[in-house]
Order: C-alpha cells, then sequence, then structure tokens
C-alpha cells in the first residue's frame, strides 16, 4: 500500500475511533430499529443500500430523496415462523440525504429518516400496546464518512472504508430508532467486470449495546451486502441487482430471527446528467427482525459535478490548453477552477521531461495602458510558472514572458475579441 493510501487508511481509523468513543453513555430506553435494515447511500454511488468505493470529487454534491413503504417489517410469531401478532405492521419513510467532497478522495454525507407513517400496534401485555402509533416522528439520523483507498482509475477495482454514526433521533419506543448512539464501519468494493456492468460487496460491523426483548437479542451486528449495476441503455438506463443480510456478531448465522436477510432490485433512470430516478422493489428471505415481508421504494438523486479539465494537445512546439486560465479580475491570483487544467499541463511535462525549456506567455487584451498591461502579463506568467514550480516542474525548465497586448488573436474593439486576447501559452523548446 503506498504511503498516501495508508495516510488515507491511518485517518479513516481515527475517525471511526472519535466515532466510537460516545458508545459508553446510556440511553433511556435502548431496543433496537426496523428502519436499519432499509439505509440509502448519501452519495452518487451506483447502488441503492450498497457503496461502491467511487467518491465525490473535491467540491461535488449530492442531495436525494427516497421513499418506500415496509410491509409488516415486526411481527411476533410461532417457533416455526407462523404469524401471530404484528408490532410494526408497516412503515412509510422518507430518508432525505447529503453528502459533499471534501477531497477527491474523501467524503461526508448525512442520512435523516423522517417516519411518515408507522402502523406500531406494539408488544402484548405492555402499556404501550393501547397506543397505536401512526404519527409523523424522526429515525436516527446517520453520519457517513468515506475514504476511498484505491480508485477505479487505477484498474477497473475500487476500495473505500466507510465509518458511520447513528444519532438516537428515533423513537425507541415504536421501533423506529435504537435509544443509543452506535456506529461502525464498513469497507466497499467494487469490480468493472465490463465496461456496462459493476459488481459490488460491502462488508461492515456495527458496534452497539446489546438489548434483549422477547428473546430477541439485538447486539453488535457483522453485516455483509452484494450487488450488481448493469447499463442497459448507456448513460440513460441502470440495472440494479443486491441483496444484503445482518446477524448478530455472537450468534453468527446461528439464529435465523436475528439475522434478517433482503433481496431486490430497481430501475435507474438518468434524466439528466445531474438528475436520477430510481424505482425499485425488494422481499425478505426470512423472519429476521426488521425483515419486511415486501418493501417498494421510489428515490430522485441530483448531483453537482465538478467538470474535469479538457487535455492538453500537444504538438512539437505548443502545449495547446482547451480552456483559459481564469485568473482574478486585475490580479495574477490564479482561480481554484483552473488548477485541474495546469495539473494537466503538469502531467504532460512529466511525461514529457526531455524538453529544454517551457516559455509561459501572458497576454492581455487592450484595456489599461500598454506599460500597465505588460507588467499584468508577466506577474501573471510568473504565477503560473511558480505553480509549475510547485508541483514539481524544475524551475530552470520554465520561463515566464508577459507580451501585455501587443500579439492580439482578434479584434480588441469587441468584447468576444477581448476574452480571446486574454489567454495564457505555453511554447516548448526541445
Amino acid at each position: 500500500m503506498s504511503k498516501k493510501r495508508f495516510g488515507r487508511l491511518a485517518l479513516a481509523i481515527s475517525a471511526l475511533g472519535l466515532l466510537i468513543s460516545p458508545f459508553t453513555s446510556q440511553a433511556l430506553t435502548p431496543t433496537f430499529s426496523v428502519l436499519y435494515n432499509f439505509q440509502p447511500v448519501v452519495d452518487s454511488s451506483q447502488f441503492v443500500t450498497l457503496y461502491d468505493a467511487q467518491n465525490h470529487k473535491k467540491g461535488e454534491w449530492n442531495v436525494g430523496l427516497y421513499l418506500d413503504y415496509a410491509h409488516q417489517p415486526l411481527e411476533l410469531a410461532s417457533p416455526v415462523g407462523v404469524r401471530q401478532l404484528g408490532v410494526v405492521d408497516g412503515t412509510i419513510v422518507a430518508n432525505v440525504l447529503g453528502s459533499y467532497g471534501i477531497t477527491d478522495w474523501f467524503t461526508v454525507g448525512a442520512r435523516v429518516p423522517v417516519v411518515l407513517f408507522n402502523n406500531y400496534e406494539g408488544l402484548p401485555n405492555t402499556p404501550a400496546r393501547a397506543l397505536a402509533e401512526h404519527d409523523f416522528s424522526m429515525g436516527d439520523v446517520g453520519l457517513d464518512l468515506k475514504f476511498r483507498l484505491l480508485s477505479a482509475k487505477e484498474g477497473r477495482i475500487g476500495l473505500a472504508v466507510i465509518p458511520f454514526l447513528h444519532f438516537p433521533t428515533g423513537r425507541s419506543t415504536t421501533f423506529v430508532g435504537d435509544g443509543q448512539v452506535n456506529g461502525g464501519a464498513k469497507v466497499a468494493f467494487h469490480a468493472d467486470v465490463h465496461e456496462r456492468v459493476r459488481l459490488v460487496a460491502n462488508v461492515g460491523y456495527l458496534i452497539k449495546k446489546g438489548v434483549v426483548i422477547r428473546g430477541l437479542d439485538a447486539d453488535d451486528q457483522f453485516q455483509i451486502g452484494v450487488g450488481a449495476n448493469v447499463k442497459i441503455i448507456k448513460d440513460k438506463l441502470d440495472l440494479i441487482a443486491e441483496g444484503h443480510t445482518e446477524t448478530v456478531a455472537k450468534d453468527f448465522f446461528s439464529n435465523k430471527i436475528q439475522t434478517p436477510a433482503e433481496v431486490g432490485g430497481a430501475l435507474r433512470y438518468h434524466a439528466t446528467k445531474n438528475l436520477d430516478f430510481t424505482a425499485g422493489g425488494t422481499a425478505g428471505l426470512n423472519h429476521g427482525y426488521g425483515s419486511p415481508d415486501y418493501r417498494v421504494f421510489l428515490g430522485v438523486n441530483y448531483t453537482r459535478h465538478r467538470e474535469d479539465a479538457p487535455e492538453p494537445v500537444v504538438s512539437k512546439k505548443d502545449i495547446i490548453i482547451k480552456e483559459k486560465i481564469q485568473f482574478d479580475f486585475d490580479k495574477s491570483t490564479i482561480k481554484s477552477e483552473s488548477f485541474g487544467i495546469l495539473d494537466n499541463v503538469v502531467q504532460i511535462l512529466k511525461e514529457n521531461s526531455d524538453f529544454k525549456m517551457v516559455r509561459i506567455e501572458g497576454h492581455t487584451d487592450s484595456v489599461g495602458s500598454d506599460a500597465y498591461n505588460q507588467r499584468l502579463s508577466q506577474r501573471r506568467a510568473e504565477a503560473v510558472r511558480q505553480y509549475l514550480i510547485n508541483k514539481g516542474i524544475p524551475a530552470s525548465k520554465l520561463q515566464a514572458v508577459g507580451k501585455g497586448e501587443s500579439e492580439p488573436l482578434a479584434d480588441n474593439s469587441t468584447s468576444a475579441g477581448r476574452a480571446k486576447n486574454r489567454r495564457t501559452e505555453f511554447h516548448v523548446e526541445n
């Protein structure tokens, strides 16, 4: 593992330690939440409840909303699984999602479940049974941190670690909240086995304070999920298949009631480059707690993408950039939106390290005096030169030259012409 990836992993482990540290606090009414079985991912993953390793780029963000109906997610049954009594006979939940790319390898996101309807019948022989709960309430708010360790750009695989935390904002007495702070971490792995097929696997561990209710021991969980995304119509329609299960760690897959499992599928329509709509459903594979007979859901996501800078075109004498280097008005400060363009130039220069010299030319329009424009163009060329030096290009191979308004490409009497004349050029001497 490279030092950079090791550093990301160390940061993720540190974050997990900070998340786990408050778990010793006491909760008033610890139970378990039936909402944990359907938790949509908070970022722009190619899946619904499973994370792939793809991350937001720095400055990208995503907002979304998922509505789901779960039929009979919690009930009392005889030892052979025959229903005796409903406890939670149905829920309608709106999951409000959001995420933001802090860096190209670190994303932070949150999930806010809003219970629109909870057909809570209660447990027999308890005071709560007389009070059916159908009213609006919250579920447990979730915080997910995603650290990308391996990018798909480095091959056809990706790897990320995701520490997560749940806050006790849900009503634990009606099983839409855990009544305690809990959390853990999961590892997300994906592989692109075809240009239109991505496979994914998530493995995680949830740490929580155990609670026993009518023989059900809700304690620490081992979690696993697998899925596939198939692009049926490229850039327009995806078919998604997912399956996941959780089991109480100390009774590892030995108790069906303590091992809920669901499988399902969805169609995702890419209405625009930024806007997606998802519709699908799942079925419970067993009588595990929180696993419904069936579930249906609808989702919408809007993702604000950061556009990658176009690759420079290299000729024998020039590096031609397809977008301009942007500076603050009347200054030589390079705007952050142009960093990607310059990073591409850096990559080209590193791949062609046998060049003798690169002359960085700054050009302006004719607004202002000749002398002022000459000084401004020189300062801007020097700023670009310094950026390349900071990125590892030898200073001895870089020359900054200000041309001012002396070499216009277009008519300075029009705004379009002046915009064309304000430019930075890279001329290579081999």
